[in-house]
């Protein structure tokens, strides 16, 4: 069986028969894997408490000759990322995060940079406002991935469109005018649109530094998630947790 070795965080585990557990893993090199952890949940499991969600570490694992699962053999965490797990934002966004780029990447292609960015992202979330976070994370993964929104002109007729005259529609990929809109554009606010064309533009580190009012963070996010659930064909679950979770009533 050929050997894998490589880095790999943790995008979802579940468990598969009595003792063993099916780890997805965004890797450094292979990109999103799939493989079997053997006795993962044995008390006394050679994986410990490793594979938990956001968890970055050395994979170690094996190939099986015709079959599209490989078996991890080891995995020896780097970076855990407990403090993100026990807080409820900071999961929320995470899971968002890990959710999005699951939904946008097929299994076995290679991406080194969608690896940097999700591990960027993670690390991001433990210091910076996690909407913030979250909002950089989903344009940038948007634009590694090949799907950049298009918010500085009308996806319809490419015409320019002022911040408070558009609408936002996730099958056309951006933005369009009054006269390209369909039913089943989204009403966005002058503020938002703004808010997404400057971080689309901006540095990483400026995204993070920037100033949001929380409705505009939503909004913008919301649209984003919206795009997302397009390109996906389906909404993002963990969007609908993190709106449950955060909601005062």
């Amino acid at each position: 069986m050929p050997l894998l070795r490589t880095q790999g965080i943790v995008l979802r585990t579940r468990d598969l028969g009595e003792y063993d557990r099916l780890v997805t893993l965004y890797t450094r090199d292979l990109g999103k894997l799939t493989a079997v952890a053997r006795g993962a949940r044995r008390v006394r499991s050679r994986f410990g408490g490793a594979l938990e969600l956001f968890t970055w570490g050395e994979v170690v694992g094996f190939e099986r000759e015709g079959r599209d699962l490989a078996r991890l053999d080891h995995f020896d965490i780097r970076r855990s990322f407990r403090a993100l797990r026990e807080d409820l934002e900071r999961l929320g966004h995470g899971a968002r995060m890990v959710e999005t780029l699951a939904r946008l990447t097929a299994e076995r292609d290679p991406h080194p940079a969608c690896f940097t960015l999700l591990l960027r992202g993670l690390r991001a979330l433990e210091t910076a406002a996690a909407p913030r976070v979250h909002l950089a994370f989903t344009l940038r993964l948007l634009d590694l991935t090949g799907h950049r929104p298009r918010l500085d002109r009308c996806a319809g007729c490419h015409q320019r469109v002022a911040a408070g005259a558009a609408a936002f529609d996730p099958r056309a990929g951006g933005v369009v005018c009054g006269r390209c809109r369909t039913a089943g554009g989204l009403d966005v606010s002058g503020g938002a649109l703004g808010v997404l064309r400057g971080l689309q533009t901006a540095t990483w580190e400026a995204r993070l530094r920037a100033r949001i009012a929380a409705p505009t963070e939503r909004e913008g996010a919301a649209l984003l998630d919206a795009y997302v659930a397009e390109l996906a064909g389906g909404p993002l679950r963990t969007a609908r947790f993190l709106a449950q979770a955060l909601s005062p009533f």
